[in-house]
């Protein structure tokens, strides 16, 4: 059976951009990665991105992490672990705690002791909880899922398909 990927997140009490930033200039200086940083990622000023594309030696092809600030979760900031090829893939749990372990958790380390925070890394346990469709939604999903490359989603690739399927039921209600 698959594992979920767990949900990461960071609680911080300064502005999410600032925190960023910050983090950008650590990774930079760290020598051990490309940044990327992608402000107002959407245009429109919700969604703010940095990445970070390890450099070093490891089993996966194209690994590093992603720090997100979304305005609709403010004090809080969304961590992903990516890479091109997972080694095996899709990662299990241990494969995806070892690429933040060893990827990002030194950076906060770095940036705690700069800054006197103890800003911490929030794992999450349980898979995302699917929002109660109607029947004709629920076999729409099912087909998407079904159809669509579903062995490695993040728990917030999830949640951004329910947050499409929520506002599309707002938008042109489905009858049965």
């Amino acid at each position: 059976m698959r594992e979920w990927l767990p949900g990461i997140d960071i609680a911080i009490s300064i502005e999410p951009r600032e925190f960023l930033e910050r983090m950008a200039v650590i990774g930079e200086q760290s020598g051990q990665f490309t940044v990327e940083r992608h402000y107002d990622a959407i245009k429109n000023g919700e969604l703010d991105i940095i990445n970070f594309r390890y450099l070093g030696e490891t089993a996966h092809m194209g690994v590093g992490g992603q720090l997100i600030a979304r305005e609709d979760r403010p004090g809080r900031i969304l961590v992903e672990m990516r890479a091109e090829h997972w080694d095996p893939d899709p990662p299990a749990r241990t494969t995806y705690y070892e690429a933040l372990e060893t990827q990002l958790r030194p950076l906060l380390r770095i940036y705690n002791r700069t800054f006197a925070t103890r800003y911490r890394f929030r794992i999450h346990s349980s898979a995302p909880r699917p929002p109660r469709l109607s029947p004709l939604t629920m076999k729409l999903f099912d087909r998407f899922a079904i159809l669509a490359n579903t062995t490695s989603l993040h728990p917030l690739d999830w949640a951004r398909f329910y947050a499409l399927v929520r506002e599309g039921g707002r938008r042109s209600p489905v009858t049965n």
